[in-house]
């Protein structure tokens, strides 16, 4: 039996540390952008103009289909409860559960969506800043804020944000978040039916951020077009990386 040694005690700790230290940073970092959000100024009269330039955008290439889309929804209001309730609880929980399966499923593959994901959230909070836009909701285009309306819950109004910064609608985390995320259940799962909810669920998202109101399928494109560009920016230096020795518990 070997003898243990003060390097080996502090690679056992550290391995044991780990799972604590990545979840710490993933929260203190979520915390940070959502900080830091709420901090940026809200320009109403810029953010509604960003929207109609949007809308207009949508027209002339022929997908403006938010309002369509959300008026068959409203003929089945108890579906519309349904997306809004998915809407509010859907994204940081599945995002946690994902990173945490990922980690003991993947290091390397935990790595590269972790950066990926952070990299992708910083360049969204640049936008946010430097191109505040209004959701559909708040654009006065028609689009009802069906969570307001059906839920009783205000996720953000003129002189009233009470939970985010409601003029970042570009890029849509939401809809970022949930197809980097389907593609690493794809990638990293086992199972053909898990693999499937990794196909469902960024669809499920992106119908439920058109239905409620709050993005553009603009916005939705924006934010797989960031997501995309962070992990190009990231993957490549962590493909091929080694894991630090007290990643290995042996």
């Amino acid at each position: 039996m070997g003898k243990v040694t003060p390097v080996n005690r502090a690679r056992r700790l550290l391995f044991r540390l780990d799972p604590l230290v990545q979840i710490g940073l993933l929260i203190a970092l979520a915390e940070a952008y959502r900080l830091l959000r709420r901090l940026i100024p809200t320009d109403w009269p810029q953010a509604v103009a960003n929207a109609q330039h949007v809308e207009r955008l949508e027209q002339v290439a022929h997908f403006a289909w938010e309002e369509g889309i959300q008026d068959w929804f409203l003929q089945f209001p108890e579906l519309v409860k349904g997306l809004n309730w998915f809407y509010l609880s859907s994204h940081f929980v599945v995002t946690g559960a994902f990173f945490v399966w990922l980690y003991w499923r993947d290091r390397e593959g935990f790595s590269i969506f972790r950066d990926g994901f952070l990299l992708a959230t910083a360049i969204a909070l640049v936008i946010h800043w430097r191109y505040p836009t209004a959701p559909p909701r708040l654009a006065g285009t028609g689009i009802k804020d069906t969570i307001d309306l059906y839920s009783g819950v205000n996720v953000g109004k003129p002189h009233r944000a009470r939970f985010s910064n409601p003029v970042a609608a570009v890029t849509s985390r939401h809809a970022g978040w949930a197809l980097a995320l389907g593609v690493g259940v794809v990638l990293y799962a086992r199972s053909v039916f898990v693999k499937a909810l990794g196909v469902l669920y960024p669809a499920a998202v992106m119908l439920a951020i058109v239905v409620t109101g709050n993005h553009y399928v603009f916005d939705a494109a924006a934010g797989a077009l960031v997501m995309a560009v962070g992990f190009a920016a990231t993957a490549p230096f962590r493909v091929g990386m080694r894991e630090p020795a007290y990643a290995d518990s042996r």
